[in-house]
């Protein structure tokens, strides 16, 4: 057939892509590559045209010219040793390990696709009140694999970096069949974009991606800017307390990037280790600006998207106040001690929201129109399709007004 004629028809065909689903098989794929060549395209449409009882549907053709058109795709991922991930067809279901992917998917308007989920998620209904009543697969750090492969997903997305530990069995036991296991942080603030835009590219939903990106590097923008005029004088000392009592975060974890990006010099940064033990001398001796609290389950107060009290907060920080080693640390002694909620503001898609509450925090005279509970209600509505009014409900930072 002339080549012409067969580009004219594949061309009608992909525009009718616009009102059709794509198939989960890759269908035209004849030599069983994984990939429909023009010639595998080009055999398809004559079998159509030539009226056999056998001959392929114009769904088929349909998707068969979207594989042609879009596929295959390939991301490098965030295992400990990156590597190459090639998709071969559209992803249609996703099963998702950490609570970070979901929150993504659901930024890229594409919830609909996940199919099972972590034990964290399904304990976050209040922030996924229909994702996190879909099947529990395990936990992050222990999937259920026989469970994993009975729902039958396209893709299982984990945690990658240091993390990769966690689905290394459950990589081994895919080995072999057609689900593919990809793994993206979707938490640290130095590779965010780039998972988001990695995700994005998968699902084709790369106009969503772009959109949550440019907001994203909007605001970034402004607090790169601003912070980027700081001497290093000018930038406070910051002790970043954990969930536990005087375990601290050094040089390597997304708290420690905060700090940084907030204009703000984290006293642990020279510290071996991501989440270091620390003695409460060593805190004195340092004798820190600011004290910053990351409270969350393990801490013993609630806070978050499912309660609208501060007492637990406000008990935490008059125990933080109240300790007698640190009654001459200048942080204490000038009441700037603050609690930022994990769930809420911290190291996950979210985490922008706690970088602005940081710059206020460290740098109110030059980040006093930067509003972190109005960023916060945009990301919540424009891109999590959530109707919940953050001025009205939830604890998310303490104390919430430092006037």
């Amino acid at each position: 057939m002339n080549q012409k004629i067969v580009d004219a028809i594949v061309f009608v065909i992909c525009a009718l892509l616009a009102v059709s689903t794509a198939c989960a098989e890759v269908t035209g794929d004849i030599d069983r590559d994984r990939i429909v060549s023009l010639e595998e395209l080009a055999g398809l449409i004559l079998d159509h045209l030539d009226g056999y009882a056998s001959r392929p549907t114009l769904a088929d053709l349909r998707s068969a010219a979207h594989i042609h058109r879009y596929y295959p795709r390939t991301i490098i991922d965030d295992s400990a040793e990156p590597v190459n991930v090639t998709i071969y067809r559209p992803v249609k279901r996703i099963i998702v390990l950490h609570s970070n992917g979901v929150e993504i998917i659901r930024t890229l308007n594409s919830s609909d696709r996940i199919i099972g989920i972590s034990k964290h998620t399904a304990d976050c209904a209040d922030f996924f009140p229909q994702v996190s009543r879909l099947p529990m697969v395990g936990s992050m750090t222990s999937p259920d694999i026989e469970r994993i492969i009975s729902l039958n997903p396209d893709v299982v997305i984990a945690y990658g970096s240091h993390f990769t530990r966690w689905s290394k069995e459950l990589e081994n036991k895919l080995h072999g069949s057609d689900i593919i296991l990809i793994r993206l942080d979707c938490y640290k603030p130095e590779t965010m974009t780039r998972d988001v835009r990695k995700l994005g590219h998968i699902i084709e939903r790369e106009g969503e991606a772009e959109e949550f990106t440019g907001w994203y590097l909007g605001y970034l923008g402004v607090i790169n800017e601003r912070v980027g005029g700081l001497t290093e004088d000018e930038k406070p000392r910051v002790y970043i307390e954990g969930y536990d009592d005087y375990k601290t975060y050094s040089r390597g974890s997304g708290a420690h990037q905060l700090v940084e990006m907030a204009g703000g010099r984290n006293i642990a940064s020279g510290l071996s280790g991501s989440y270091t033990e620390i003695d409460p001398e060593w805190v004195v001796v340092q004798n820190p600006d600011i004290i910053v609290k990351v409270v969350g389950t393990q801490t013993g107060a609630l806070c978050g998207y499912g309660t609208d009290d501060p007492a637990e907060m406000r008990c935490l920080r008059d125990e933080i106040m109240s300790r007698p080693e640190l009654a001459d640390v200048a942080a204490v002694r000038d009441g700037r001690v603050y609690l930022i909620c994990a769930s809420g503001t911290w190291t996950n898609p979210k985490y922008l929201i706690g970088l602005s509450y940081l710059t206020g925090w460290f740098h109110p005279d030059l980040f006093g129109d930067l509003d972190p509970e109005a960023i916060h209600q945009e990301y919540l509505e424009r891109f999590q399709g959530l109707e919940y009014n953050v001025s009205e409900h939830g604890v998310f930072v303490y104390p919430e007004d430092d006037g």
